[in-house]
């Protein structure tokens, strides 16, 4: 009878995956007897094998076509920000770019810098940061080269007069639409 009590909590275990570390079964044995404590095995996530992103798998058709597309998408961020344009550039970015750049500790952080002290400007909004941030510092950005981190992130470059290679945006494509991004 306990072996076929415990064969059957054992089999049900095994039924569905578990979401998250159940409480221990408990099953009340004779007092000569010690309990049988039952739990579900939980695996981390660190545990199942993923197979990490090779920027050496993309073709040079792939990469040429979204330079292509990158190229164009921020030369018409350039136009954008030119025009000061805050609703089209906002369109254009990550919500986890929204959130960062709206929070206060950013915003504070930013304002902080020497050429916004010098001018007296404190960040209060996304929308300041466009103006004295962005509007000022990206009007005529160049993409010289991109590095894929993964099939829908990549790294927009640009290379200075010292032929330093600098991340110029890093980007995510969300559908069909790059979107300008940031990855902590």
């Amino acid at each position: 009878m306990l072996l076929a009590a415990v064969m059957a909590a054992s089999l049900a275990s095994c039924a569905t995956p578990p979401v998250a570390a159940p409480d221990p079964i408990v099953m009340e044995e004779p007092a000569d007897e010690p309990a049988i404590v039952m739990t579900e095995e939980v695996i981390p996530a660190a545990a199942i094998a993923v197979t990490p992103f090779d920027p050496a798998t993309v073709s040079v058709e792939l990469k040429q076509a979204t330079f292509f597309d990158v190229r164009a998408f921020i030369q018409g961020l350039n136009s954008i920000i030119q025009a000061k344009d805050y609703e089209s550039w906002s369109s254009a970015l990550t919500p986890g770019y929204q959130e960062y750049y709206s929070s206060g500790e950013t915003l504070a952080r930013i304002s902080d810098a020497a050429v916004l002290k010098r001018q007296g400007i404190v960040l209060r909004s996304l929308q300041d940061y466009f103006i004295h941030v962005v509007y000022p510092s990206r009007q005529n950005d160049r993409v010289d080269d991109i590095e894929f981190i993964s099939n829908d992130r990549i790294k927009a470059i640009t290379i200075n007069m010292k032929g330093e290679r600098l991340v110029l945006y890093n980007l995510e494509k969300i559908g069909d639409t790059w979107k300008i991004a940031i990855w902590r």
